[in-house]
């Protein structure tokens, strides 16, 4: 091999070499903080449980859940459950964290709007299915935390 070819191939090397030895996984340094996905995963696996707790202890012996789910306040609950048309449901939910959010159907007359705070207090309201029923519950500005909702057959 020619020596300028050499010199070429290891030059055109060292910068891969680099690239690689820069990107490569290391051990963790303890002294650095844990990334922000991880730190905000601890607080919401808290505050689910906090909100999945509340939901239990209401009973469901006499009836049959119909849809629930845990969501975070900051994304909202938004669902069309797929209810049987004129039967009545009882919907509970309950927020885990900080400020409030709102319960909202479409259409209105499904079931009333109302608050829910996120202090952990259980909202019950009954509703009458439509062909349609979409429910929101929508965190208002500044809210924080979790939201476990269950619609239970009356």
């Amino acid at each position: 091999m020619r020596p300028w070819r050499a010199s070429l191939l290891a030059g055109a090397a060292a910068p891969v070499l680099l690239l690689t030895a820069c990107t490569s996984p290391h051990a963790p340094d303890s002294n650095r903080p844990a990334s922000p996905q991880i730190a905000e995963t601890q607080p919401e696996k808290k505050l689910t449980a906090q909100a999945e707790s509340a939901l239990n202890t209401t009973s469901t012996n006499d009836t049959s859940t119909a849809a629930s789910g845990v969501e975070r306040v900051s994304d909202g609950v938004h669902t069309q459950p797929g209810l049987t048309p004129g039967a009545t449901y009882k919907l509970t939910v309950v927020c885990a964290g900080s400020g409030a959010a709102v319960i909202e159907f479409t259409p209105p007359d499904a079931g009333p709007k109302k608050p829910v705070p996120c202090d952990q207090s259980l909202v019950f309201t009954r509703l009458t299915a439509e062909k349609e029923l979409r429910l929101d519950v929508r965190g208002e500005r500044g809210a924080t935390g979790m939201i476990a909702w269950r619609i239970d057959k009356t």
